[in-house]
């Protein structure tokens, strides 16, 4: 009797099992805010962490709850760290991240990001491919693993312009796109409007996009209170109408933000997933 207190004390006191562990982390007080900006850019933990304390700090405040950040340039484990429930509020710029846990997960949309995304297919400015569908048999750059590469490709497949195997010139990065395509070792390069904008401004063209799509969004957990989400999301959409707020919007590179429509999003994913 003497070792089953003991044992029993012991397992009161260290969870026996990650789900346990997991649920103890559901009941904390603190709020786990995860980021994720998507594969597509370089930078570094601490430059996310960085980037979006102050966002962390604001929601804290907000709702007067300590709020702790966790970045990540990882979408598989984002992924899974969702279909956990690990995180109360996500902020997330691949729009088929949030947008899949959503529909699984049922997490909520608290706002959206003002704009609109789109795949922009670049090519350099003497290109002879003047039509959508004149990239047939051409040879395509992309970045593997990517929001970008989902969305391009159930555009082209949508217009009947799926590229085979080795048609595909595979990037890690944005910013390699250009360099590939502008040296001639891909005729068109699929990329984000930021970096088509940067593209258009050293001279090169845009010869088609992909269909709009919902812009980056703010998740929050089902479990997360009604009266919570909706103090986040007025915040939110008032940070443009003061000063703190609008160096707030711009060190996040955000216009500012508006209410958003979930089955936008849900619809989005419905389309990718496509056959």
């Amino acid at each position: 009797m003497k070792h089953f207190l003991s044992y029993l004390a012991i397992a009161l006191i260290f969870p026996l099992s990650a789900q346990a562990a997991a649920k103890a982390e559901a009941t904390r007080d603190s709020f786990l805010f995860g980021i994720n900006e998507g594969t597509a850019g370089q930078k570094d933990f601490g430059d996310l962490q960085s980037k979006y304390k102050a966002l962390a700090d604001f929601f804290s405040k907000t709702i007067d709850k300590p709020v702790k950040l966790e970045s990540s340039q990882n979408l598989k484990s984002s992924s899974e760290n969702l279909a956990k429930g690990r995180y109360a509020l996500f902020f997330s710029k691949p729009a088929n991240v949030s947008a899949k846990a959503m529909r699984d997960q049922k997490y909520q949309l608290v706002a959206m990001a003002k704009g609109e995304f789109t795949v922009k297919f670049i090519v350099n400015a003497n290109s002879p491919l003047k039509k959508p569908e004149d990239i047939k048999g051409k040879r395509i750059a992309l970045a593997k693993g990517t929001f970008m590469e989902r969305a391009g490709m159930a555009e082209l497949r949508d217009r009947n312009l799926t590229p085979a195997a080795d048609q595909i010139q595979v990037a890690k990065f944005q910013d390699a796109i250009e360099f590939i395509v502008e040296k001639k070792f891909a005729d068109v390069g699929m990329v984000s409007p930021i970096v088509a904008k940067s593209w258009v401004a050293k001279g090169g063209s845009v010869l088609f996009e992909s269909r709009k799509m919902p812009f980056w969004s703010l998740i929050a957990s089902p479990d997360m209170s009604k009266d919570d989400v909706m103090k986040i999301q007025t915040a939110l959409i008032n940070l443009e109408n003061s000063e703190d707020g609008k160096k707030l919007l711009e060190k996040l590179g955000v216009k500012g933000f508006v209410a958003g429509n979930q089955q936008d999003y849900i619809d989005l994913q419905s389309w990718l997933e496509k056959k």
